[in-house]
Parts: structure tokens; C-alpha cells; sequence
């Protein structure tokens, strides 16, 4: 009978231990620059085990180069120095294994190196190899042509591989498989997965599709087009030659983001082909509408079809608010998959972080992964020991990931293969930050979805006859002489605020914008206040000088129209944040031969030729 008594005690004990053992993801992204030493390795390992982690993210094909055996890549140049035999990857799984760690090979998709030089020593590496694979730009130019200044003005972090090459993507395939085979990985972790903005991947072969498919050419899309405002198309607050400009590249975002969701799903199919049980995870951008919009990453569509098994949204910057609603619209989501809110340790303190997880594990985030182990140290020697003692005094496992095929849900026809109306309609959605919103605003109109598609379907049919009918008119012929509208010479004060920071945040920036305003008007130097007040590229160009041409289309034409050249015009609110420009110099309309224009002025010319014949036939 005591025997029986003590058993039953025991089965109560450990199922009150089972109730309360912590399921939670706790990773950490290890830069590769870290896995060049054995010990270093080691220390990883320890740290992570005694800040109670149980991933790491290993950085193992970080530029188009390998920290492991490889017969596709060339090795690292960081390893150079270490051992023939020396495999980082092999060692950092037999370490991290033992000590109860999951590692997960992080593997950089697209972006291959970066710039400027010098370039990869390596005649293998694919930057030497297959320079036609990478991506170009508007021109087409590859930024491997950018003089300096160019460069700096670049937000892109340096060399991407096209998506749209197929070559390129079964290129991909083969390093994902040679990793799954090769290794005993317990996951996959697809990063840079996308373009690096809207100014690239105008390459020959996307090219002629999208003209094939369409009749446009998406190189003369107006630039005022080029961020998501879904809100103001449906609520016809564009004029209707915007609204044509809005319809086509949204039909040209699909069409990328299609090509980048491919590769994510053939990486799905092959891996789990080889390796069931192997997680597949992708860090992403953390507001959806801009991933998908300007990177062509749309990674709720990976999840709702089940390519990937875990996404961790890189949610580095801003107030624990917006932090949180990122992460809640990525939890709503997740469609039967996981979230790991990534976070950025290092920029931020233990204290911010502490309080960023508080607020994250109230809405239900299955894990966190800190970028990265390097940033930690270099902030502070501590910060690990602080994460334990705050957020991790209790052990916790990774929540089980139900891996496998494909879920039950038919992939949707290619954006080239799809009626207009139906891939319009498909890219609109994915303009929102919240499918919360998209409904909201319908509900607003009065009008149910079916009834707005049949809205749109009138409208696509309208775009496409102003195709047939005015689209070729409106480009001059090679040897004709144009005339481009004014233009004006603008530096630029900018300071970001994200639709979901925080009130006092908001309160912060403006401030901050207010004080660059009362400098600029007391007489102090430009450049100086931008290089101190901006963020970016504008802060690190000292209020980098632009050309803009005032034309239909443009919020601020009429507010910047209204100064004279070498004035400051006041603080001016825009949708995502705070600015001041100063004018330099305003120029006259310029006759031009068009055939001899780059990309970015033909565009011009043929915004206003067409907007033109829009408005006479209006």
C-alpha cells in the first residue's frame, strides 16, 4: 500500500514538473566571424548554457562562401588562417549537441558580398564565377559599377544574386542540400531572402516576362508608386493616371515576390525530402507590407502554405510598442506555424530587452532570438548573465514544430499566369500591416469583399484599355526631342517614426526635428545639423543632396514650390515620420533628346506625357 501511495506521489510530482516546464524558444544569431576559433566556439557553447538558451543560429554561408566542407563553395577567407581540416559547423554541432543546444545552419540566400571592394579572392565564388547571376539595377547597372558616392548612397548592404534566375535558385538548392546531408542540423535558417529594395532586379529575364505578360514596362512606373498606400488607391484619393501607375507595379511587387517565395519552397520541398524532422525558419522583415512591397519577401504567404516551419521578424528597432505590434500581427499570422520575436540586444540594454520580452510573452511569441552573440559581449561583458537573471531563471525547451509536407492549401497561379484583376487583388492585401486593417477599411466604405472585387475587376479592365490606348503614345521615339518639368535641389533633415511607436517616441522625434529646425534657422551649417539630427544615409551624407522633379504626384511639390532657393522650409509631418528640406537651387524645364535619357528621366517624361492624355480624355 505504501509502495502503491509513494508511486502515485511520484506520478503527481513529475506531471506537476511536466505542467510547468517552460516551452519557449531561446535562440541566438552567431555572426560567422566568431567561428573561426575552436575555443571561441567553446565559449559560445558555455555561455549559451549557462544563460539557459537552446538554439543557436550559426552563421555557416554568410557571403557566398562556406564554414564547412564544401564542393559548391569556396571557403571562407576568414578561415584562412586555421587548420585544412578545421570545419566550424562540424565542430560547433558536436559542441552545442553535447551540451543540450539545437544548432540551426544560417544560410544568407541572396546577398553574396559586400561593397565596395575588394571582391572575393576566390575564383569559385560566384561573384567571379557568375557575375551575369548578380542583380542590377534600373540602368542596369550592377553596383560593382557605382563610383563611390553612388555607393554611399545606397541603402543596399552590397551584392545580391537575381531571384528571378533559375540558375541561381538551383544554385541555392544545391548548398541547402549539400548542408542537410552533409550535417546533422537540427534546422535550417533562411536569411537575406529577399531584394534589397525596390531599385533592383530589372534583369533581362524578369524584364521580358513582365512586358510579355503585361504590356508595361515596369522601368517607366512612376517613382511615387514605390512605397505601399493601399488605403489611398481604394479610397480614390490618387488621380487616375497614379491609380494606372499604382495598378502595374503592384503587378510588377507580385511578380517578384513570387520569385523569392519559389526558391523558399523548392528549399522546403528539398530539405524535408532528405530531412523530415529538419525546422526550416527564415529571419524576415518585421512589417509585412514593407517586406513584401519593396523586398519581395512575403512571408505570411510562406507560412499560410506551409514552406516554412518558423519566421523570426527582425524587429531590432523602435519602443517596446511598436515591437509588440509587430509581433502580434506576426503571431496572428503564423497560420499553425511559430514565431521568435528577433530582437536587437545589440543595440539595445538588458533593461530594454527585459521589459521588450515582458510585453512579448503577454501575447503568446513562442520564442526570442537575440542579435547577436558578438553584439552582446561588445556591449556588455554581462549581458548574458543579466538575460538569465531576468528572463531565463527557468530552464525551457523549444516548443515542439509540427514538420513535415506541405499543408493542405493549393499554391496560387504564378502573377504571370493569373488574371490581372485576381493578382491585384492578391497584392493589395499584402499592402496592409494588418489583413485587420484591409477589413476595417472595407467596413468603413460599407462595402463586402465580393463587392469590392467586382470593383476591381472593372478597374483592371479600365487600366488595361489605358494600356492599349495610351501607353505606347506617350513614349517618345528615341530621337525625339522632350522637355523635362522643373526640378529642384534638396538637402534633407529626416527623422523616422513608425505608425506603431509609442506616443512619448513620437514626442521624442519631434523634438529632436524641432531642435534641427531652430539650429538651421539660426544659421548653423546643413550638413552638420543632418549628420547629427538624421538617421540612414542621410545622417551619414550630411543631408545627401537629391533632384526632384515637381510633377503630379509628389505631396510636397507644393509646399517646396513656395520657398526660395537657400531656405529652410519648416518641419513638415509625413507618414513615417519628420523632415525639414533645405532648398538649394530650383532649374527650369530642360529640352532633352529622349533616347539618350537614363531610366529615372525617361520615367519622368513619361509620367507627364502620360498623366496628359489621361487628363484630355478625362
Amino acid at each position: 500500500m505504501r509502495r502503491l501511495v509513494v508511486l502515485e506521489l511520484m506520478i503527481l510530482f513529475f506531471l506537476a514538473i511536466g505542467c510547468c516546464f517552460l516551452h519557449e524558444g531561446r535562440g541566438i544569431w552567431v555572426v560567422r566571424h566568431r567561428l573561426a576559433s575552436p575555443e571561441v566556439l567553446d565559449d559560445i557553447v558555455k555561455d549559451a548554457r549557462r544563460g539557459r538558451f537552446n538554439l543557436l543560429f550559426v552563421q555557416v554561408h554568410g557571403r557566398g562562401d562556406a564554414y564547412y566542407r564544401s564542393r559548391l563553395e569556396p571557403r571562407a577567407e576568414v578561415l584562412a588562417d586555421t587548420p585544412p581540416d578545421y570545419d566550424p559547423l562540424a565542430y560547433i554541432l558536436r559542441q552545442g549537441h553535447a551540451a543540450g543546444l539545437q544548432i540551426h545552419a544560417w544560410l544568407n540566400v541572396f546577398y553574396v558580398w559586400p561593397c565596395p571592394p575588394p571582391y572575393p579572392l576566390s575564383q569559385e565564388h560566384g561573384v567571379n564565377g557568375h557575375p551575369e547571376w548578380l542583380l542590377v539595377d534600373e540602368e542596369g547597372r550592377y553596383l560593382t559599377q557605382y563610383d563611390p558616392y553612388e555607393r554611399a548612397k545606397e541603402p543596399s548592404e552590397g551584392l545580391y544574386l537575381d531571384p528571378a534566375n533559375p540558375q541561381v535558385r538551383d544554385y541555392f538548392l544545391q548548398v541547402c542540400k549539400e548542408v542537410v546531408k552533409g550535417y546533422d542540423v537540427d534546422g535550417v535558417h533562411l536569411d537575406f531572402v529577399r531584394y534589397p529594395g525596390s531599385r533592383w532586379g530589372f534583369n533581362n529575364e524578369a524584364l521580358e516576362v513582365f512586358i510579355r505578360r503585361w504590356g508595361v514596362d515596369p522601368r517607366l512606373l512612376s517613382p511615387w508608386v514605390r512605397r505601399p498606400m493601399p488605403e489611398r488607391f481604394i479610397q480614390e484619393k490618387l488621380p487616375l493616371h497614379l491609380r494606372w501607375h499604382y495598378y502595374y507595379y503592384s503587378l510588377w511587387a507580385e511578380t517578384r515576390s513570387h520569385y523569392v517565395t519559389d526558391l523558399v519552397r523548392d528549399v522546403h520541398r528539398e530539405v524535408k525530402s532528405i530531412r523530415p524532422q529538419v525546422i526550416l525558419s527564415a529571419a524576415v522583415f518585421p512589417d509585412s507590407q514593407v517586406a513584401y512591397y519593396l523586398k519581395g519577401q512575403d512571408w505570411p504567404s510562406w507560412l499560410a502554405q506551409g514552406y516554412v516551419d518558423l519566421v523570426a521578424p527582425m524587429a531590432y528597432h523602435g519602443d517596446q510598442a511598436r515591437v509588440v505590434a509587430q509581433m502580434a500581427e506576426a503571431k496572428s499570422r503564423v497560420e499553425g506555424g511559430m514565431v521568435f520575436a528577433g530582437l536587437g540586444a545589440w543595440i539595445k540594454t538588458p533593461a530594454q530587452i527585459q521589459q521588450e520580452v515582458k510585453g512579448l510573452r503577454e501575447i503568446g511569441v513562442d520564442g526570442f532570438s537575440y542579435f547577436s552573440y558578438q553584439g552582446m559581449r561588445e556591449q556588455d561583458e554581462g549581458y548574458i548573465k543579466q538575460v538569465r537573471r531576468s528572463l531565463h531563471r527557468r530552464r525551457a525547451s523549444i516548443p515542439q514544430v509540427m514538420s513535415g509536407g506541405s499543408k493542405d492549401v493549393d499554391p496560387l497561379l504564378p502573377p504571370f499566369e493569373a488574371d490581372g484583376m485576381e493578382v491585384f487583388w492578391r497584392s493589395l492585401k499584402k499592402q496592409f500591416f494588418s489583413l485587420e486593417d484591409y477589413q476595417a477599411l472595407l467596413s468603413c466604405l460599407g462595402m463586402e469583399e465580393d463587392s469590392f472585387r467586382e470593383r476591381l475587376k472593372e478597374e483592371a479592365a479600365l487600366f488595361e484599355v489605358m494600356t492599349k490606348e495610351f501607353y505606347n503614345k506617350a513614349q517618345p521615339s528615341p530621337d525625339e526631342e522632350v522637355l523635362l518639368p522643373p526640378s529642384v535641389d534638396l538637402q534633407l533633415v529626416f527623422r523616422y517614426v513608425h505608425p506603431k511607436d509609442s506616443h512619448q517616441t513620437r514626442e521624442e522625434a519631434y523634438m529632436v526635428i524641432q531642435e534641427a529646425y531652430q539650429r538651421l534657422i539660426e544659421g548653423e551649417e546643413f550638413s552638420r545639423v543632418a549628420m547629427e539630427c538624421s538617421q540612414g544615409v542621410t545622417a551619414g551624407l550630411g543631408g545627401v543632396q537629391e533632384r526632384v522633379y515637381i510633377q503630379d504626384g509628389w505631396d510636397l511639390a507644393e509646399i517646396v514650390s513656395s520657398f526660395q532657393e537657400g531656405e529652410i522650409t519648416p518641419v513638415i509631418e509625413v507618414p513615417h515620420g519628420y523632415l525639414i528640406y533645405k532648398v538649394v537651387r530650383f532649374h527650369p524645364q530642360e529640352r532633352r533628346v529622349y533616347g539618350e535619357l537614363p531610366w529615372r528621366l525617361k520615367r519622368v517624361v513619361f509620367q507627364g506625357r502620360f498623366a496628359q492624355m489621361i487628363e484630355a480624355e478625362d
